[in-house]
C-alpha cells in the first residue's frame, strides 16, 4: 500500500505538469515513469524497517516537496535543482513572489490534497516475512542501479523532483575526452588601424543586465526599448554575434573582466586567488584608477568573491549606496549612477580611470519606475520598460561624463552579461538553464568618439573572452598571456566560440560560422542548428548531419575539458 500511495502522488504531480508542458515522446515514456517507480520502490523497501510515524513523516516530506515542484514546473518548466536553491536568497524575494499565482499553485494544492488522503494509508506493514523484505530490498536496489545507469528524461519537466535534486547535488563527470583542438588560423583584422588609437582614454564599462539583442533596435527589433543605445550604435563598433561564455551574471564577470572562462560546478569563492589580471589591474600600472558600482548586492551568489581578484580601487553596491529600493534585488539605477559619478569627481582632472557600472534593470521581475513607454500588463513589456529605464541612466552616465571630460578622452564599452528567454523554446525562461541564442547571445558595442564612426558591423562570432583583450588593444596595452580570448583588432579569422551552463543539466555549446551545436552532457542529446537559415533555432538537424555533429561536439567537449 505504501508504494501505491507514493506512486499515486508522484503520477498526479506529473500529470498536472503535462497539462502545461509538452508531453514526452512515446519512446521516452519508460524513462519518465522509471523515475517515479524508483522512488516508490525505495519507500516500499524502507517500510519494514521504519516505525509507522517515521514512514508518515517521510511520506509527508515527499508530498510537500513534490507539491512545491509541481507548481515550479508549471511556472518555469523544471523542478528545483541545487544551484536554484543556492540562489534563492532574499535578493530573489520579488522574483519568487511573482510566481505565487493561483494558476501556478493549483497543481501544488491538488498534490497536497491527494497526498493528505494517501497519508492515512501509509505506515509500517507490521510483521513481514524475511523473504518479502529481501525481495523488496533487492527490487529497490535493482531500480536504483537502473536509474543510475539510464539517462534521465530529456526534459527536466518530466523528471522526478526528488531525484532531480539528488542528481544536481552529485559530482558530474565531464563528457568523454575529445581530441585536442585543431590549430587556430588567423587573418589580419580590418580594424588593425585602431590598435592603440584610444591610448590614455578613460574607460567607461557598462555590463547590461539580461539585455537580449533580439529586443534591441540596433539588432533589428521592431520596438526600441533603448533609444540612446541605438543612437550610440550608429557611431560604434558593434558585434552582431557576440556570446557570453556562461549565462549567469556572477561568474560571467570572470570572462568579461579577466578574459578567463569559469569551470563547471565551481563555486565563486574558488576564484578569489585568480592569477590572471583583470582589465582594471592591467591598466593600473598606466596610472588608471578604477571603480565598480553595482545597483545590486555583492553578497548575492558570492559575487564579492568573483570581484575580489579584480583589483578595483573602489567597489560599491546596494548595501553601501544610499538609494531607493526598486526591488529586492537592489536599488534604483539613478543612485548607482550618481555614486559612480561622485567617485569620478574625486579624481584629478587629468587622471585616467576605469568606471564600471553594473545595473540590475532588466533582471526578473523586471521592476522599473512608472512612466515607461510600454504597457505594464504583461511580462515582456515590463522587461522592455526595465531596459528603457537602464537606457535612461546610460544616457545620464555618458552625458555627465562628457561634461566632466572631453568625449575624445573617453572609451565606452557596453556589453550584455547574458540574454533572457521568454518561452521561445519549451521550458526555457530566464537565462541560466539553456544555451539557445536567447540565453547566450549578447549585445556588444565599443564607442570611441572620433574613432568608431562609420565602421562596418563586426559579423565574426566572438564572446566575452574577447572583451578585455580588445579594450586593452584599443588603449595600446598588451594583453596578458593568460587571457583566453583575442582582440578583434588583431584577428578577423572565424573560429569556434564555446559556452556552457551547469544550472540544471550540464550543457556545452559551440558556434562555428553559421552552425551551432548544443550537447547536453547529462542526457547525451545533441542539437544542431543552421543559424543562417534558422536563426530562431526551431529546426534541429542533428539526426541528418552526424558528421558535423561529431566534429562540433569534439570541439565543444575539448574546450570544456580545458576549463
Amino acid at each position: 500500500m505504501n508504494g501505491i500511495a507514493v506512486l499515486t502522488v508522484l503520477l498526479v504531480a506529473k500529470a498536472a505538469a503535462l497539462l502545461h508542458v509538452p508531453p514526452p515522446p512515446i519512446a521516452e515514456l519508460p524513462l519518465v515513469l522509471a523515475d517515479d517507480v524508483v522512488v516508490a520502490l525505495v519507500l516500499v523497501a524502507l517500510a519494514p524497517w521504519l516505525p509507522r510515524v517515521c514512514m508518515r513523516i517521510l511520506f509527508a516530506v515527499l508530498v510537500a516537496w513534490t507539491a512545491a515542484n509541481a507548481a515550479l514546473v508549471v511556472a518555469i518548466g523544471r523542478p528545483l535543482a541545487l544551484p536554484m536553491l543556492q540562489g534563492a536568497d532574499e535578493a530573489m524575494g520579488d522574483s519568487m513572489r511573482h510566481y505565487l499565482r493561483i494558476e501556478i499553485l493549483w497543481p501544488a494544492v491538488l498534490v497536497l490534497a491527494i497526498g493528505g488522503v494517501a497519508l492515512l494509508r501509509v505506515g509500517s506493514p507490521g510483521a513481514v516475512s524475511h523473504r518479502r523484505c529481501r525481495f523488496a530490498i533487492a527490487l529497490a536496489a535493482a531500480s536504483l542501479a537502473a536509474w543510475w545507469w539510464l539517462p534521465p528524461p530529456a526534459s527536466p519537466a518530466h523528471r522526478n523532483a526528488l531525484l532531480e535534486l539528488i542528481r544536481s547535488a552529485m559530482p558530474r563527470s565531464l563528457p568523454d575526452a575529445a581530441p585536442p583542438l585543431a590549430p587556430v588560423t588567423s587573418a589580419p583584422s580590418p580594424l588593425s588601424p585602431l590598435r592603440g588609437a584610444a591610448r590614455s582614454r578613460s574607460v567607461v564599462f557598462v555590463v547590461l543586465e539580461s539585455a537580449a539583442p533580439r529586443f534591441l533596435r540596433s539588432y533589428g527589433a521592431d520596438q526600441d526599448p533603448m533609444p540612446f543605445l541605438t543612437g550610440l550604435a550608429a557611431d560604434s563598433l558593434l558585434a552582431t554575434d557576440a556570446y557570453c561564455v556562461y549565462p549567469e551574471s556572477i561568474l560571467g564577470q570572470l570572462a568579461i573582466l579577466h578574459a578567463v572562462a569559469p569551470a563547471p560546478d565551481r563555486r565563486p569563492e574558488q576564484y578569489r586567488e585568480l592569477a590572471v589580471p583583470s582589465l582594471a589591474e592591467a591598466l593600473a600600472p598606466k596610472g588608471y584608477r578604477s571603480a565598480l558600482v553595482h545597483a545590486g548586492r555583492f553578497a548575492f551568489l558570492g559575487m564579492e568573491h568573483v570581484l575580489a581578484p579584480g583589483g578595483f580601487h573602489h567597489l560599491a553596491d546596494a548595501a553601501t549606496i544610499s538609494g531607493e529600493r526598486e526591488s529586492s534585488f537592489g536599488i534604483d539605477e539613478e543612485s548607482a549612477v550618481a555614486a559612480l559619478l561622485a567617485w569620478v569627481d574625486t579624481l584629478p582632472a587629468n587622471a585616467p580611470f576605469v568606471a564600471a557600472w553594473l545595473p540590475i534593470a532588466g533582471h526578473h521581475p523586471y521592476a522599473s519606475p512608472p512612466g515607461g513607454p510600454f504597457p505594464y500588463d504583461n511580462e515582456l513589456d515590463c522587461y522592455r520598460n526595465a531596459l528603457h529605464w537602464c537606457d535612461r541612466n546610460l544616457r545620464t552616465l555618458w552625458q555627465e561624463l562628457c561634461r566632466r571630460r572631453p568625449a575624445a578622452e573617453l572609451l565606452l564599452c557596453v556589453i550584455g552579461d547574458h540574454g533572457q528567454a521568454f518561452g521561445e523554446h519549451d521550458g526555457n525562461v530566464g537565462h541560466t538553464f539553456a544555451l539557445y541564442d536567447e540565453n547566450v547571445r549578447v549585445p556588444w558595442l565599443l564607442h570611441a568618439p572620433g574613432l568608431t564612426s562609420g565602421l562596418p558591423r563586426w559579423t565574426v562570432p566572438c564572446c566575452h573572452l574577447d572583451v578585455a583583450p580588445t579594450v586593452l588593444d584599443l588603449l595600446g596595452v598588451a594583453a596578458d598571456p593568460g587571457h583566453q580570448g583575442r582582440s578583434l583588432l588583431q584577428d578577423a579569422a572565424s573560429r569556434p566560440v564555446c559556452f556552457f551552463t551547469d544550472w540544471g543539466d550540464l550543457q556545452v555549446g559551440v558556434r562555428d560560422g553559421c552552425w551551432k551545436l548544443v550537447h547536453t552532457v547529462t542526457t547525451g542529446r545533441d542539437q544542431l542548428f543552421d543559424l543562417l537559415a534558422d536563426p530562431a533555432e526551431q529546426s534541429d538537424l542533428a539526426a541528418t548531419d552526424r558528421e558535423r555533429v561529431e566534429r562540433l561536439r569534439a570541439i565543444a567537449t575539448a574546450w570544456l575539458h580545458g576549463r
